[in-house]
């Protein structure tokens, strides 16, 4: 028998999704998988219930992390560990702890990675309080930079076929050992976003395949974690994240392919903001771009030099195709947010 399939889920002060979360897990169909239950850093009461509820159970791994390592480390550190193993699994899942996983989940999940030889699988998450709306299928990207989530609000019903994407999102997803010992983990230059966009387009340029795989289904109480964090300084490190990943990873010939549709795009960001007073938009894109130019070019660099210095992509026409254009889609959102002034979270603030 292969080595069970390694399950990752991190709890920061969420009990009750965790406990929910894990019970799902308890019904699955596929049943060579262990648990890695990781606290990051949660408070007493917590730390409590999981010693209460999973000390000595078969099959699950308890983890005390004394901080909050955030996501990207949370993760990497059991990833660690798993990849060091003399035997490793053929595969690893994340699941977030605020999910509910169908009992043919995992099962699913592994059936798409053999057939379709994916080196990641992208669950059909969908929103756990409105079970006809999707919430998430993976990734795209646009030739400007961003790396946007599929379907987020969308029928579920518009999502009943495999598909290939840019990425997965990590909170419901199959990574390949094979393919993690060649691009790597999460990049540690996130926290907590963007990790896995950065993952799934690293995979990608480097010519692996993400597939949507929409019988593998989870209910997700959208953004119960990343709520907990949603403030100024989180949504300048988004814009932060894409212009890192993007300048880290694309090879030369896209970036020069693509900066008049950068310059357009940006420049057009920039004016729209001021017309229409959009203050917020104005100082987080400002302060994105002068950190980028001037605080972090170094870093990026560094990051670039050594990933052109340790990989081979695929050719800069391959990683082109799988991009999509960005006017029709900008187009679309200023119409959204900007003439019908649907709310945005950045407007929160």
């Amino acid at each position: 028998m292969k080595q069970p399939i390694p399950i990752i889920i991190l709890n920061w002060n969420g009990i009750e999704d965790t406990l929910e979360c894990m019970a799902s897990l308890q019904r699955q169909n596929y049943s060579n998988f262990n648990v890695w239950l990781v606290d990051n850093g949660s408070d007493e009461r917590n730390v409590q219930l999981l010693k209460e509820n999973f000390t000595g159970q078969p099959g699950v791994n308890l983890v005390f992390n004394p901080e909050n390592l955030g996501f990207t480390r949370g993760n990497n550190a059991i990833l660690k560990a798993i990849l060091s193993e003399g035997e490793s699994p053929e595969y690893i899942a994340l699941l977030n702890n605020d999910t509910a996983a169908d009992p043919a989940w995992l099962e699913n999940l592994v059936t798409c990675a053999k057939e379709t030889g994916a080196g990641m699988v992208t669950s059909k998450m969908v929103n756990y309080f409105r079970h006809n709306c999707m919430d998430n299928a993976g990734h795209k990207m646009l030739n400007t930079a961003e790396i946007i989530p599929l379907g987020h609000g969308e029928p579920v019903a518009n999502y009943e076929r495999r598909f290939e994407n840019m990425g997965s999102c990590a909170g419901a997803t199959l990574y390949s050992v094979e393919m993690l010992r060649h691009i790597g983990i999460f990049d540690e230059y996130f926290e907590t976003g963007y990790e896995d966009a950065e993952l799934g387009a690293r995979a990608i340029v480097l010519g692996y395949k993400s597939v949507f795989e929409p019988n593998a289904i989870v209910y997700h109480k959208v953004s119960r974690s990343v709520g907990k964090v949603l403030n100024y300084e989180y949504l300048l490190k988004i814009q932060l994240n894409i212009f890192y990943s993007y300048f880290k990873l694309m090879p030369l010939p896209i970036l020069l392919i693509n900066l008049p549709s950068l310059l357009f795009k940006y420049g057009s960001v920039l004016l729209i903001d001021v017309v229409f007073l959009r203050i917020s938009f104005l100082k987080i894109m400002l302060d994105a771009i002068y950190r980028t130019l001037f605080l972090e070019r170094k870093r990026i660099l560094a990051s670039r030099r050594e990933f052109f210095k340790n990989h081979r992509p695929v050719s800069s026409w391959a990683i082109l195709k799988k991009m999509e254009f960005f006017l029709w889609f900008d187009i679309k959102r200023f119409v959204k947010y900007v003439l019908l002034r649907q709310p945005t979270m950045f407007e929160r603030y």
